[in-house]
């Protein structure tokens, strides 16, 4: 039997590898004969991994150390882990969502990623309309900040404009920066060693987060309400299938995709078939809203 993935023998590593997608991933590739190097602020419950490492992506120190104990060499690397705000500020969402991932590729992947390797992000149809230039104006002072303090600098900034700003309003902006910063990043990366960067975009799924996504909405039956086209949830499974594939050899050519994994919900808001709520800037709608 062929290898059409060809994870066998090479190194992947997996952030957020304890509950949810991440996990249903790294089950995956330990399955397709990877060595899984698993990232989590709890010790992944999966068998059969290279590695399981503490970590916490909050914190500069602490990927640091957890990338101490990671090959110089890695061939396929998976961002999942993040966190949906509800209850945490709007820095430690930008943080652990968006400048963590830049951290961990500015600092490490650029160096370990091998030839022809693969970058592949978990983002949010949270995050669509990233590519609208109003948008892209916004979060291009972020991308533009280099190190791990200016972007912390940058997002505290933001943020002083308009008072205390919920976290939740952090994730919608950190999954559009990881959007437009995944594109920004394709031909560096392909001129630096042909290595591909990906995105996928999730509806929501069954997952950890689902209860803090439950109360985002606005309850159950707000969440009933919206199920789009396919008529139920995502399982974390589904999506960990679609990261699978954008970071194996099946997807050799594939590379600045932004992957929306919902069953056609925001093909048919591009269609016009379904309103868009997203076609707005943050900026906008906290202007808008009286400072704390």
């Amino acid at each position: 039997m062929n290898d059409y993935f060809g994870y066998a023998g090479k190194t992947a590593v997996v952030t957020g590898a304890a509950s949810g997608m991440g996990k249903a991933l790294t089950e995956i590739l330990v399955d397709l004969g990877a060595q899984v190097y698993a990232l989590d602020r709890v010790e992944p419950p999966v068998p059969g991994v290279a590695k399981a490492i503490l970590a916490d992506l909050g914190s500069k120190d602490s990927i640091d150390l957890a990338f101490a104990q990671i090959p110089a060499q890695i061939d396929a690397f998976f961002g999942v882990a993040g966190i949906s705000g509800v209850h945490n500020s709007f820095l430690d969402t930008i943080t652990v969502n968006f400048i963590a991932n830049k951290y961990v590729t500015d600092a490490y992947l650029v160096d370990r990623i091998v030839e022809g390797g693969s970058l592949t992000f978990v983002s949010s149809n949270g995050g669509l309309r990233w590519e609208t230039p109003a948008i892209r104006e916004e979060l291009a002072q972020f991308t533009r900040a280099d190190s791990w303090d200016d972007l912390v600098r940058a997002t505290q900034e933001f943020e002083t404009g308009f008072g205390a700003v919920q976290g939740s309003m952090g994730y919608i902006l950190s999954k559009r920066l990881l959007n437009f910063w995944v594109a920004e990043q394709v031909g560096p990366l392909s001129n630096l060693r042909k290595i591909r960067i990906n995105a996928t975009l999730p509806a929501l799924t069954v997952s950890g987060m689902l209860p803090e996504f439950t109360e985002m909405k606005g309850g159950e039956d707000a969440v009933n309400a919206d199920l789009g086209p396919a008529g139920r949830l995502a399982e974390s499974a589904e999506m960990a299938k679609v990261l699978a594939f954008l970071g194996s050899d099946l997807a050799s050519y594939v590379s600045g995709a932004h992957l929306s994994v919902d069953f056609g919900a925001n093909a048919m808001q591009i269609a016009g078939l379904q309103p868009d709520r997203l076609g707005w800037t943050l900026r906008d709608v906290l202007s808008r809203q009286p400072t704390a």
